[in-house]
């Protein structure tokens, strides 16, 4: 083969120029056929302030700041049906992130050795109990435990603010590990609003 007369210049430009088209169209389809319609059905969900969707390796990344919510048990799970609806079959990580004070990040340490406590033994029955001891006299609002299959959700609330964990009842790892029931792996996890 002869390659003579060939202009390599002009080669590396097209197809530079190719590759630039390719991976801005992949990143035009990604935000417009599937994050945007992922935001719109979070958003749509009471209680969701603002909602950002990315990607962590493999997984689907969903941010959610979470305004006010009466039962957090079922905020997350209406947050995974409208996921679900949008991205059936993803693995996907919910993070949450809430509007806690310095208050009330005291009161929830104080909470968290009960809580972790009751994980480890599966005596859930006290915590209420420990809930109103820790936030005796500390101006807090309303406090709530709630123990579901996996995960026991706290949510502590003071005036405008308000502090959500969610503590998974296994030891690590996402709700549903990848090929224990069939379905993708699934997580939710609380931490700070990015920016």
């Amino acid at each position: 083969m002869n390659f003579k007369g060939v202009r390599y210049p002009v080669v590396a430009v097209t197809l530079v120029v190719t590759l630039v088209f390719l991976f801005g169209a992949r990143w035009v389809y990604q935000r417009q056929a599937l994050d945007r319609p992922l935001e719109a059905a979070v958003l749509a969900v009471p209680g969701v302030e603002e909602v950002t969707v990315g990607q962590r390796q493999d997984v689907l990344l969903v941010r959610v700041r979470a305004g006010e919510v009466p039962h957090l048990e079922e905020f997350v799970a209406d947050l995974w049906r409208a996921v679900e609806a949008v991205q059936e079959g993803a693995a996907v990580e919910l993070e949450i992130s809430d509007s806690r004070s310095e208050r009330l990040q005291n009161i929830f340490y104080e909470l968290h050795f009960h809580v972790q406590e009751a994980v480890a033994t599966g005596r859930f029955s006290e915590l209420p109990a420990r809930l109103e001891e820790v936030s005796a006299g500390t101006g807090l609002t309303r406090g709530r435990v709630f123990v579901g299959p996996e995960y026991v959700y706290v949510q502590l609330h003071q005036g405008q603010a308000c502090l959500y964990e969610i503590i998974p009842r296994r030891a690590s790892g996402p709700s549903h590990p990848a090929g224990l029931d069939g379905s993708p792996p699934r997580l939710v996890t609380v931490g700070p609003w990015p920016g």
